[in-house]
């Protein structure tokens, strides 16, 4: 049973609330493989990476980029700090290669619930993580209703009570409701993931629907021990 385009897991969080923007704070962006950016020659495409690759470091010693790592097979992840979205978006619009583009770009607010992001400094060690972006499907959301919904979630709450699930989460965050979020866990917990998402009440639902990367970054940017 493949992970990528299962359903997941709705927060618990996200009935709470405490998904709702806020002034200031961390912002998530996905950066996507532009299908259709302009075919470039070799050496274009390497003075637009190095560009890129010098305004992350950029962005870095001005505090305004928190986190940054690349997905195995393409495109990548920032985590900014800013004041608003829209400090937000000038930022994220100042890359080479988003002006370029080479990305299709998703920028969302987010909340930590699980983890947290931790700067890690000039001396680093790259790792890999599972990465799994989640969202509402809508139309099952709206379909379903509040009250169904509300039962739904109390199924769910119940499941994470009385379940020991084998996952060993280290990260998690929400975005909006529209948005969804991610779950970090450490490498190779495909099958404890597949297990558990077959067994969530919000999993058969349908209420959502995942996508598992794997996410190379600085050890220790979750703040996991």
């Amino acid at each position: 049973m493949k992970i990528k385009g299962l359903l997941f897991i709705l927060s618990v969080f996200w009935f709470n609330g405490l998904m709702s923007q806020v002034a200031g704070g961390y912002f998530f962006v996905m950066l996507n493989p532009n299908p259709n950016r302009e075919e470039l020659p070799k050496a274009k495409v390497d003075e637009i990476q190095a560009a890129h690759i010098a305004n992350i470091d950029s962005l870095y010693k001005a505090g305004s980029l928190v986190a940054a790592g690349p997905f195995n097979g393409g495109g990548g992840l920032f985590v900014l700090r800013a004041e608003s979205i829209e400090e937000a978006t000038g930022i994220l619009n100042s890359d080479p290669a988003v002006k370029a583009n080479r990305f299709i770009t998703e920028l969302y607010p987010m909340t930590m619930n699980i983890g947290s992001i931790c700067p890690l400094g000039d001396n680093y060690e790259m790792t890999e993580y599972q990465f799994l972006k989640y969202q509402p499907v809508k139309e099952k959301i709206d379909e379903m209703g509040t009250e169904k919904l509300k039962k739904l979630q109390s199924k769910h709450v119940k499941f994470l009570k009385e379940v020991a699930h084998p996952v060993h989460f280290i990260a998690e965050a929400v975005f909006q409701p529209e948005n969804g979020g991610f779950f970090v866990s450490q490498k190779g917990e495909e099958d404890a993931i597949d297990k558990f998402l077959r067994n969530d009440p919000l999993t058969k639902s349908g209420c959502f629907k995942a996508e598992l990367k794997n996410l190379w970054i600085a050890k220790g940017t979750f703040c996991e021990k």
